[in-house]
């Protein structure tokens, strides 16, 4: 005989018969709990919730209180910790797009320099005083030395120091922005060269964590291959633009590559390997 669809089946969960039971303080508590991942919260989740509410007796506390800013601060550094561990897939990408993007800005400010040096030595200078480009490019010096500080701090292993240094690098950021749209240009422009800064300075912040892995030593020599091409890519073009910053990824993208990942380079296992484990 088919159950009364009127009826709840007393065998099936109750999500909201469990959660009725719960005090206010509780039920965010657990809300806090969702930056981390389904697979962890279903392991520690009442763990957590136990200990954050061991001291928290007080009813008025329990009813009106919330997490502390210790508390979802710790919480929310566990959940950055977890979902880019060093085994996991995308805590890899994030460092590999971070490192990238700083080696980009390096290769970018090569870029720079050597367009100055060119519209110098030009009869023609490639910038006028009130283009565009030209509010970015007398920035580029002082944002290439804060990339290059934050990149050798992260393959040096000082990872609290690139971090800082990379928010530093996010702040300046805002300098051009605010430049344009005092000189009347429009803020958008500039605000689309600095979004590459912008999502770099987010891919340090998240990926190198205290649980990150080391940063091999060999995105050392990404640094003279990349400056020598950026250098190299504009010896024929007198200004800066979205091509060149384009290019400029694509530089740091390739000798990311070529000297570091090596994908060419990776073992296969075979049927005779004894490293090979069964699936």
């Amino acid at each position: 005989m088919s159950p009364d669809p009127g009826k709840s089946d007393p065998a099936s969960p109750d999500p909201e018969g469990a959660d009725r039971g719960r005090s206010n303080l509780e039920r965010r508590y657990r809300a806090l709990l969702r930056v981390l991942p389904a697979w962890y919260r279903q392991e520690r989740e009442e763990e957590m919730v136990d200990t954050f509410l061991a001291d928290r007796t007080d009813g008025l506390d329990l009813e009106y209180g919330w997490p502390g800013w210790g508390e979802v601060g710790a919480t929310v550094g566990l959940a950055v910790r977890v979902r880019f561990g060093a085994r996991r897939p995308a805590g890899a990408v994030v460092r590999l797009v971070a490192l990238t993007g700083l080696l980009a800005q390096l290769v970018a400010g090569a870029q720079s320099w050597t367009v100055s040096a060119l519209s110098a030595l030009s009869a023609t200078p490639g910038f006028s005083s009130w283009s565009p480009w030209e509010q970015q490019r007398w920035w580029y010096d002082p944002l290439t030395v804060v990339a290059f500080a934050a990149f050798a701090a992260l393959v040096s292993g000082r990872r609290a120091v690139g971090r800082v240094v990379a928010g530093l690098l996010g702040v300046a950021g805002l300098v051009p922005v605010l430049s344009a749209m005092e000189v009347g240009f429009l803020p958008w422009l500039t605000v689309l060269w600095q979004l590459p800064v912008w999502a770099t300075v987010a891919a340090v912040l998240l990926g190198f964590h205290r649980e990150a892995p080391p940063v091999p030593r060999l995105w050392w020599a990404t640094v003279p291959v990349g400056l020598l091409a950026g250098v190299v890519s504009v010896l024929f073009i007198l200004e800066l633009s979205v091509v060149t910053m384009l290019v400029a990824w694509l530089i740091a993208a390739v000798a990311a590559v070529v000297v570091v990942v090596r994908p060419w380079t990776a073992r296969v296992p075979t049927a005779t390997d004894p490293t090979a484990t069964d699936r």
